[in-house]
C-alpha cells in the first residue's frame, strides 16, 4: 500500500487469523505482548525523534506513514467487536492514523528536550536534527517509516522483532520443519486436552 494511496476504510468482514505482522487494538497484557504490537510500538518509538522536528503539518504525513509501513508489509490494524461476537475486524486507516498519532505524541516533550541538549553540547547534535528536517515529503516520510520497519524483522525469516521467543515464531518454525507425530506432539502441548479427557484413556 502506497502512503499517498485513498484511505482505507473500516472492514466490513471479520478476521479469520491474526498475525505476527498485526497490529490489536485494546487494554491489557495480552493485547500489549502481541508480537505486531511489540513491533508497531518499537517502530512509533524509531519515528518520535523526527515527529518531535516535524511542522504540524507533517506530524499527521509521518503517522499516515506509519500505517502505510505496516500495511505494506501484510499488517492490518484490528480490534475486536463485542457486539459481533468478539471478531477481529479492520479498523481502517482514519482511526489508524488517530492511534498512532497519539502514540507519537507520548514523551515528546522530554524528546524535544533531549534533542535541544544534543545540539547544544554536542556538534552532531544538530545535525541529527538538520538530517531529520530533510525528510519532508509524504513519500519520504514513507520510505523513512518502511527503513526502521525493515530494521525491525529479521533478514529473510519473516519473524518479528519480538524475536525467537514469540509464540507465533514458534508454531511457524515447527509448521515448516515438522513430520506429522511432531506436529501432533507440538499441538498436544499447546492445547493439552482437559482432564476428564486424560481421566478418561
Amino acid at each position: 500500500m502506497l502512503a499517498n494511496a485513498p484511505p482505507l476504510p473500516p472492514g466490513t468482514e471479520s478476521v479469520s487469523n491474526v498475525t505476527c505482522k498485526d497490529v490489536v487494538m485494546g487494554r491489557g497484557s495480552g493485547t500489549q505482548n502481541h508480537c505486531g504490537n511489540v513491533t508497531y510500538r518499537k517502530l512509533v518509538y524509531l519515528n518520535k525523534e523526527l515527529y518531535a522536528t516535524s511542522s504540524k503539518f507533517d506530524k499527521l504525513k509521518i503517522s499516515k506513514a506509519i500505517v502505510a509501513a505496516v500495511r505494506n508489509f501484510g499488517g492490518r490494524f484490528l480490534q475486536a467487536n463485542d457486539k459481533r461476537g468478539g471478531l477481529h475486524y479492520d479498523i481502517g486507516d482514519k482511526r489508524s492514523w488517530d492511534k498512532t498519532s497519539q502514540a507519537l505524541r507520548e514523551g515528546q516533550t522530554e524528546i524535544r528536550a533531549k534533542l535541544a541538549e544534543e545540539a547544544e553540547k554536542q556538534p552532531n547534535g544538530a545535525d541529527k536534527v538538520r538530517e531529520y528536517k530533510q525528510v519532508i515529503s509524504e513519500q519520504n516520510f514513507f520510505n523513512f517509516a518502511m527503513k526502521m520497519l525493515h530494521s525491525l524483522y529479521e533478514p529473510d525469516s519473516g519473524s518479528t522483532a519480538c524475536g525467537p521467543n514469540c509464540a507465533h515464531a514458534r508454531r511457524r518454525q515447527t509448521l515448516s520443519r515438522g513430520d506429522a507425530a511432531a506436529l501432533h506432539r507440538a499441538m498436544q502441548l499447546q492445547f493439552p486436552p482437559p482432564p476428564d479427557a486424560v481421566a478418561q484413556t
